[in-house]
């Protein structure tokens, strides 16, 4: 999403730290499997070289993925090394970065990009995207079926998510004065000026559409700039007191707003020191979104970006990616290995916001996709209202 995680680095890893209280992570790093094969059959050499958004998986007090115990540490048992930066940005001068790359770079700087999911589905349609290397990914078979329907790539053969999360509504009670249940509410006139929009389009038009009546998941460009035009009207006439990213968090904790669009996983690290806030799936729905690996057209370490993706679609070392970031796993067994850790791993797992049950689900929308020129028409009306420096 376009500026999520550009984050203050020491509030969010303090933020984690204190709300897993110390939950065991070296315990759980010992359990991981380490018996894959450590030789493939595609070529290249066995480094990944990863881009992705920045707090996006344990890194350790000292910035060291390779901490001992660490998510990462025991890839190294695989004969994969691993170069990983965190700085994919956004959606949008982020993949301007990999478009350069698939189009003028040959190989590219990168073997796996996560974008998210509606930037993905532009990069296979353009062909800038390879066949993911299945037969060095038996944890493929671990994703969730969710994840494997997209119209897009049914199957998940080009891409594999990484993080999945919901856009809903976060609030604070004490100053909305009573109980917040439908995206209506963010339109309600005795919460003019204390409201706060998602600075990404696909959500902030989505949610709305999902007020209007209309299925964000089965947009048309009608449908879309309705919905577009009610966010517009809602800014310009001051209802929206704040485009935010996550910086919604901070925003409710001081007060200036009152209610918000607002990240699953980002929600949750700010009710580790705020509580009182809650975050609830409207009743008309809410807006699904994930981020996934794509090995970008022409990188040359295929068969690592395969192995690497393979590492962290184990259940035991996806668990410790859930834990640190606190967003939807795509990788089943997740839920039981958290469940049977006890203490504050075992609270993750009963959390319907992480581990939302078939119910919960079916009010979940994944934005559908428009044709490129048509989104390209909408971001361009969103962008002039989405603060630069978020």
């Amino acid at each position: 999403m376009i500026g999520r995680r550009i984050n203050n680095r020491n509030d969010r890893q303090l933020s984690r730290r204190r709300f897993l209280a110390l939950a065991g992570a070296a315990g759980l790093a010992a359990c991981t499997d380490t018996s894959r094969p450590t030789q493939f059959d595609l070529g290249g050499s066995f480094q990944a070289r990863v881009l992705n958004w920045d707090k996006y998986i344990d890194v350790g007090a000292d910035d060291d993925l390779f901490y001992p115990g660490g998510t990462l540490d025991s890839i190294r048992s695989l004969g994969v090394t691993i170069d990983y930066s965190e700085s994919y940005e956004d959606n949008y001068s982020g993949f301007d970065l990999i478009v350069s790359q698939a189009v003028n770079t040959s190989p590219p700087e990168y073997d796996i990009v996560v974008p998210t999911n509606w930037r993905a589905a532009q990069m296979i349609e353009n062909g800038w995207a390879e066949p993911l290397p299945i037969e060095v990914i038996p944890n493929h078979a671990n994703i969730d079926p969710a994840f494997l329907t997209n119209a897009w790539d049914r199957g998940s053969r080009f891409q594999m998510p990484w993080q999945a999360g919901i856009t809903g509504i976060a609030y604070d009670p004490m100053l909305t004065g009573r109980p917040l249940n439908s995206v209506e509410d963010l339109f309600a006139a005795d919460l003019a000026g204390k409201v706060g929009f998602i600075g990404e389009m696909r959500e902030a038009v989505g949610l709305t559409m999902l007020a209007n009546g209309a299925d964000p998941s089965r947009p048309t460009l009608a449908t879309a700039e309705a919905g577009l035009e009610r966010v517009i009207d809602a800014i310009e006439s001051g209802q929206v007191g704040a485009v935010t990213f996550e910086d919604f968090a901070e925003k409710l904790r001081t007060g200036e707003l009152a209610a918000a669009m607002a990240w699953s996983g980002d929600t949750a690290l700010l009710q580790a020191d705020r509580p009182d806030i809650e975050f609830i799936v409207p009743d008309e729905g809410a807006i699904q979104w994930f981020d996934t690996m794509v090995i970008p057209a022409g990188a040359e370490n295929v068969a690592a970006a395969g192995a690497f993706m393979d590492f962290v679609y184990d259940p035991t070392n996806a668990a410790r990616i859930t834990e640190f970031v606190q967003f939807m796993s795509p990788v089943m067994g997740v839920q039981e290995i958290l469940a049977g850790r006890g203490g504050a791993s075992a609270e993750l797992a009963s959390n319907p916001v992480l581990f939302p049950d078939d119910t919960a689900r079916a009010r979940l929308f994944t934005w559908g996709g428009l044709s490129a020129e048509e989104e390209t028409a909408l971001d361009d009306r969103y962008l002039p209202f989405v603060p630069s420096d978020p």
